[in-house]
């Protein structure tokens, strides 16, 4: 499929996850060879402290081991509060990124605000959409918006629809929890975590929905389907559900940790399992994937 500019092989993302840290660096190349090789997309952590420190850009420098996939760069939504539309730019620029994400993290910021170091203005999630209108205006590259883990309600969709992004990631609730990654990091924050553990919006019920606002809409975003996939017949389920790409986080950064040759081994595996489904539910291709192949499928991921 091609996607912004840029033939994808399979139509997988490894979700944006790390970056700014030491540890990033060689998790980020390993991932970005993996999907050089197979044809994927990939995403980068986020990049605030990139815009802050440009020291930390070798943690976020993967064009040269990747010169062929589609590359996002990864940016908090609510920092739209103290950066621009040209700040936006630098960061997709300095990544040599395809497109941009913007993160909507509401949860995991309310967490954090609980922890001594964390700056509360963080929690201003009021008027981030005429914000994300305004970059999508204008910035020359794609827009993403993306939720963390607890999925996106339709009518946010249709919203941001509206405001021209050129694609949406449900990121729905099943794989990691951030207000429990951030509860782990103080006792405070934990008591206020632990109510959180089964919050948001099921990553099935996410695509589907999505996939009717966007419809409706008369949308060409492109809808990515993430939350808890573990494999290639999870991804093949949110294809089928509406998903235009399926994206893949924690079990590949598992994957990206260990180096390149396990990274391209186990994104190896997750296209050839996709394929394997794709076949066994009787679809020509991921683009003859829909709702009616899902009786082909198991019934992990399947529609509530």
């Amino acid at each position: 499929m091609d996607l912004w500019g840029r033939r994808l092989s399979a139509p997988l993302l490894v979700s944006c996850m790390t970056g700014g840290v030491g540890e990033a660096g060689p998790v980020n190349r390993a991932l970005a060879t993996a999907a050089q090789r197979h044809g994927i997309a990939v995403g980068l952590g986020s990049g605030r402290v990139l815009l802050e420190d440009h020291r930390t850009l070798g943690t976020f420098a993967v064009r040269d081991a990747a010169p062929d996939v589609m590359l996002l760069a990864n940016l908090g939504a609510v920092q739209l509060h103290g950066y621009t539309a040209a700040d936006c730019a630098r960061l997709v620029e300095a990544c040599e990124a395809d497109a941009l994400v913007l993160h909507l993290n509401a949860v995991q910021e309310a967490v954090q605000s609980t922890m001594g170091d964390h700056d509360r203005q963080d929690t201003r999630f009021g008027g981030l959409l005429e914000r994300i209108a305004d970059v999508c205006a204008e910035l020359t590259t794609p827009v993403v918006v993306k939720e963390v883990g607890f999925g996106m309600a339709p009518e946010d969709v249709t919203a941001l629809a509206a405001a021209g992004v050129a694609g949406v990631d449900v990121a729905g609730a099943g794989g990691t929890n951030w207000a429990r990654v951030e509860g782990s990091r103080d006792e405070a924050a934990g008591a206020l975590a632990a109510a959180f553990g089964d919050w948001g919006w099921p990553t099935a019920t996410c695509v589907a929905h999505a996939r009717a606002a966007l419809d409706a809409a008369g949308s060409r975003a492109v809808l990515v389907g993430s939350g808890g996939l573990r494999d290639g017949v999870d991804a093949c389920k949110v294809l089928c559900l509406g998903a235009d790409v399926a994206g893949m986080g924690r079990g590949l950064l598992r994957a990206g940790a260990a180096g390149p040759q396990a990274a391209t081994a186990a994104v190896g595996v997750l296209v050839e399992q996709l394929r394997v489904a794709t076949w066994a539910v009787g679809a020509a291709g991921a683009g003859d994937l829909t709702s009616r192949r899902l009786t082909g499928a198991t019934t992990a991921a399947a529609p509530p």
